[in-house]
């Protein structure tokens, strides 16, 4: 009897679960915008203006087969697989691309083949979704885009996953017949294929001469995953690997050749960039001084200056005709009216303005003194600049020291490449402004406006650890802003704790080990929910969840004021 009881309750509980899940599948999700201040003209530009990154010919990534599943192509699988947001169709975007990819069709650069690449949107845009079944309706599907927040993509997996689909290309001459079809719109000839073999040896020959070179030390891989890796070391080791392979090929001249680093490990997440304008320093060790070189390097070091007849034309000055200046500057320019996100109470409720008048006073008491915003003296031209404020606060010490270790070695590298982009650029202003200019600074930006920087080819760099500047003892962090917090998770530099509940809690009751890559968000932890792909375990090497106490003694409910302050900053 009693089993023929629990079998009709399970068949009915089923059969309820079945109905939820079909009329659910029906709802079209509602998007809620988190009054940022972008129009809608600025938000595609952020998303997909080249800054002169060239991962691969446009048309080449447009019909590369996918190698685990070839009669898929690659790059249907972007948002699945790798983390890229979906985009909508626009002039920019004429190919449905999600964020963060953008087409460079420059004349100068590549006649008239198109060069794919990803601009900042790709690791600084976030979507995030929230899904909710209630008795009463099933209307409960929300996506909310964050313009400039930290992005949840795996990169240096996708960019491998590329290369090696290419590669693949070679040794499959079944793949390579499809591929060469596709790309040439005709069967293709045997001296079609050749020369479509050799294209591909080219553009993909950097990312093998790094991988090479870091094989050949036997360094750790890196062990990243969505929204986490060691970009500073990543990025400087493309950086090697490019420029090492233009000497390589005879294609610059020998010398200020770039100092290895020797680990991988110390992975951090993408941080929001809706801090940066204005701000002193850049990067968690506030190891750049200048927005200009800091994304100048971004750009080589994500493949900027990859087309072989290009850099064969061009030499040194390849550099120079790859990166996108004016298109940087705009979006420099754009960040600076960005504003951080605020809470979607259309989906998510309105905020309790008793608990928020507490929470404010508690965040006084137990946070201010660090994560408050003040400013440099105004510099020659009167601008202020916000200070960075670093402290050593007992979280996890790996990323800083393998940063230290290595900082005069990668300080020297940088300021090599940073000084003569820095001087092929200021002859390039000089000549479009009929001036010389004095000094080791560009006096103008490329619409003639004063630089608010001024800053010195010495300055941009320095080899001088945040220690250094601080004089602080211990690993040395940013301590940033609260502003839009909720909309940032995972915390702490390597994103080690999942949500603001977490950060309050002891370090003994913080999540061992956490799932990452869902864009599904917890209003009532504040943070993401504990699902996705990767396994984010805090035992290993990096990702240690200790250190950042403050709060962790507050009872219950105080602490959820001072969580519903920081929803609503």
């Amino acid at each position: 009897m009693f089993y023929k009881i629990f079998q009709c309750f399970f068949i009915f509980g089923l059969s309820l679960c079945l109905i939820y899940s079909e009329a659910f599948a029906n709802v079209k999700p509602q998007v809620a915008e988190l009054n940022q201040g972008w129009s809608e003209q600025e938000v595609q530009f952020y998303n997909h203006a080249s800054e002169g990154t060239n991962l691969a010919p446009l048309e080449f990534v447009l019909n590369l087969p996918d190698p685990k599943a070839p009669d898929s192509k690659f790059i249907d699988k972007l948002s699945s697989e790798y983390g890229f947001i979906p985009s909508n169709k626009s002039e920019l975007n004429p190919y449905q691309l999600p964020v963060g990819f953008a087409i460079d069709k420059r004349p100068v650069k590549f006649g008239d083949r198109p060069y794919l690449g990803v601009t900042c949107a790709a690791c600084h845009t976030r979507q995030l979704t929230y899904s909710k079944i209630d008795s009463s309706s099933y209307d409960s599907e929300w996506i909310f885009p964050v313009h400039g927040g930290p992005s949840l993509v795996d990169f240096p997996r996708f960019q491998e996953d590329l290369y090696d689909s290419f590669l693949a290309l070679l040794d499959d001459d079944v793949l390579m017949e499809t591929f060469a079809t596709a790309v040439l719109q005709r069967a293709p000839e045997q001296q079609d294929i050749d020369s479509l073999r050799d294209e591909i040896r080219e553009f993909t020959g950097p990312f093998i001469f790094t991988r090479e070179i870091i094989n050949g030390m036997k360094i750790p891989e890196a062990d990243s995953g969505p929204g986490n890796l060691n970009a500073l070391t990543q990025g400087y080791y493309n950086n090697v690997g490019i420029l090492g392979w233009m000497r390589h090929k005879g294609l610059i001249k020998p010398g200020g050749e770039l100092p290895l680093p020797v680990r991988l490990e110390g992975a951090v997440n993408y941080p929001p960039v809706w801090f940066s304008p204005k701000d002193t320093w850049a990067q968690w060790f506030a190891e750049i001084h200048h927005p200009g070189p800091r994304n100048w390097i971004q750009s080589i070091s994500t493949s900027a200056v990859r087309p072989p007849k290009m850099i064969e034309a061009l030499k040194e000055k390849a550099v120079l005709a790859s990166i996108d200046f004016d298109n940087i500057e705009e979006i420099q320019d754009s960040l600076e009216r960005l504003r951080t996100p605020k809470w979607p109470e259309s989906a998510l409720g309105q905020l309790d303005q008793k608990l928020i008048a507490q929470g404010k006073v508690l965040f006084e008491q137990n946070c201010a003194q660090c994560h408050t915003r003040t400013y440099e003296p105004p510099n020659s031209l009167g601008i202020k600049f916000k200070k960075r404020l670093a402290f050593d606060v007992g979280t996890d010490p790996i990323a800083y020291q393998q940063f230290q270790k290595d900082a005069s070695k990668r300080a020297e590298g940088l300021l090599n490449v940073s000084n003569k982009i820095l001087e092929l650029r200021q002859g390039q202003l000089e000549e479009k402004f009929g001036e010389e200019v004095t000094g080791n600074y560009l006096k103008h930006d490329s619409r003639g406006r004063p630089n608010e920087f001024a800053l010195t080819k010495e300055g941009e760099y320095s080899s001088a650890s945040p220690k250094d500047k601080w004089n602080k003892s211990g690993a040395v962090y940013w301590a940033p802003p609260m502003e839009g917090i909720f909309a940032s998770s995972p915390y702490f530099h390597n994103g080690s704790v999942p949500t603001l509940w977490d950060v309050l809690s002891k370090p003994e009751k913080r999540p061992t080990t956490f799932q990452t890559g869902t864009n599904e968000f917890d209003p009532e932890h504040i943070g993401l929910k504990n699902e996705g792909l990767f396994l984010y375990n805090t035992k290993e090497e990096g990702k240690d969840n200790n250190g950042h106490l403050f709060g962790t003694n507050l009872p219950p409910k105080q602490k959820l004021a001072l969580l519903e302050y920081l929803k609503s900053i």
